[in-house]
């Protein structure tokens, strides 16, 4: 009996949930026990023990139909992962790899015998051992793993120059084990037709700024030469004149001179030298001969620059002249050095150097003007201290000249304005701001180009090329 009321007990553990009969023979138990009582209080416990076996197989076939489920899930992912056109690679939440598709493997040509027997290490090595930067990649990865809510998009570059294209978006939860899902997309193609795209459209805004260039010129060609002839007698005869006044002012002021010390032979007190003194006080005579001089050597720069200017535009006039000659540029280059060595002193190391490069068929006097141009630009943009450096070499039919100088530099938007005509940074006087337009000019007849390079406080490089021959050149 005492066995029979543990079983009873325990199957009816909270008395709560005890059914009448049950609970009486369980009072009674130390007294007498009815055969129709037992027969009750059996009923109720075998019940009792049928509810709880078809409850254990409920939650038993609902836990099957869920792993059937998640399996089914699994399989589905595995055909979706293997029918995608990209590479993915899944990572769980220590970091390694746990599963990839066949793209993966086509991407990076993992060998067969890693696949077989696969492991993280022998899997993240084939990968990286395509790649042009592994090491790059690998901190990439590693800075992904580490921010769960992170995008990420960058390309990778393979030894072969194939070009893929690797990402990576945040996963909600972890699930099935992955923490992390990566991507990889063969984008070779339309990287070199980006590439391309960009090179095209350089090209085209090359080619634009060239014809706006032309254009310009053009105009200042046929501006030149009007200017050159109507400017260039006036200029001519004022310079002469002032040069002449010049002198005979310097003549009478010596003469002045000479007058000064005759006074003195005059009686104090007299007419006359009572009259030389009111007529130097009334024209200030000190202030007038000191003044008077400066006047005349402001005037005659002023028509020095004048004259300057007009040769500049002879030469813009002229340019398109037939006639060249075969020209070493060693031996110009040499000459155009030694004619602003004296503007260079000993502040400025001029440092040529000449690789051997074949004659060049050009207009010497006129590729001479471009080369005191850019030199001397050079020298006015270092301040204090520096270099100016001269080189030359060949690029197939092409010679090419850069002079590189350690000065202040150009800004951005000045660079792209230094050659347009008449555009300078110099103080008003200083220049007219057409010595690179000229440049440009002489260098565009020739067939070449001239390039500007140049980060401000960082120096400057022009860059011509030239063509060895002209294509209509006629040997002087």
């Amino acid at each position: 009996m005492p066995n029979l009321i543990q079983l009873i007990e325990g199957s009816f553990s909270d008395p709560a949930d005890r059914p009448e009969a049950v609970a009486r023979w369980l009072a009674s138990a130390g007294g007498e026990v009815t055969p129709a009582m037992l027969e009750e209080v059996l009923a109720a416990t075998l019940a009792r023990h049928q509810a709880c076996v078809a409850d254990s197989a409920r939650q038993a076939a609902e836990r099957l139909e869920s792993e059937e489920h998640t399996e089914n899930l699994l399989q589905l992912l595995g055909t979706i992962l293997e029918s995608s056109d990209e590479g993915i690679l899944a990572l769980d939440t220590g970091d390694r790899i746990i599963r990839f598709n066949t793209q993966v493997v086509n991407l990076f040509r993992i060998p067969d015998d890693v696949i077989a027997f696969w492991r993280h290490e022998d899997v993240m090595a084939a990968i990286l051992a395509q790649l042009a930067d592994p090491a790059a990649f690998q901190d990439s990865l590693a800075r992904l793993c580490a921010e769960p809510e992170a995008n990420w998009r960058e390309t990778l570059e393979c030894l072969d120059g194939r070009v893929i294209e690797w990402r990576s978006q945040p996963q909600p939860a972890v699930w099935a084990g992955v923490k992390r899902v990566v991507s990889f997309l063969d984008v070779t193609e339309r990287f070199r037709s980006e590439t391309n795209r960009r090179l095209l459209e350089r090209k085209l805004d090359e080619t634009q700024g060239r014809l706006l260039q032309a254009e310009k010129l053009a105009a200042i060609f046929q501006l030149s030469a009007g200017l050159a002839h109507e400017i260039s007698n006036p200029i001519g005869f004022i310079q002469s004149n002032l040069e002449m006044l010049a002198r005979y002012v310097r003549g009478m002021i010596d003469l002045l001179e000479i007058y000064r010390r005759g006074e003195r032979e005059l009686p104090s007190g007299s007419l006359l030298l009572a009259e030389i003194a009111a007529c130097k006080k009334a024209i200030d005579l000190d202030f007038v001969r000191s003044d008077a001089v400066d006047l005349l050597d402001e005037s005659l720069n002023g028509t020095r620059r004048l004259a300057t200017m007009v040769a500049s535009l002879r030469v813009l006039a002229h340019a398109q002249g037939s006639g060249t000659q075969s020209m070493a540029l060693p031996g110009m280059l040499d000459a155009a050095l030694s004619r602003v060595a004296p503007m260079v002193g000993e502040r400025i190391k001029l440092l040529p150097v000449y690789a051997s490069v074949p004659p060049v068929e050009c207009r010497p006097s006129e590729l001479a003007e471009v080369f005191k141009n850019l030199l001397t630009n050079a020298v006015e943009a270092i301040e204090g201290t520096g270099s100016i450096g001269v080189r030359i070499g060949l690029n197939g039919d092409e010679a090419w000249i850069d002079i590189v100088d350690t000065g202040r530099g150009i800004s951005p938007e000045n660079l792209a304005r230094i050659f347009d005509p008449f555009f300078t940074t110099k103080p008003p006087g200083a220049g007219m701001g057409l010595g690179l337009s000229v440049a440009y000019a002489i260098v565009s007849i020739h067939g070449g180009t001239i390039t500007a390079f140049s980060q401000p406080g960082k120096g400057s490089r022009f860059r011509i090329t030239l063509p060895l021959r002209q294509p209509a050149a006629t040997t002087a």
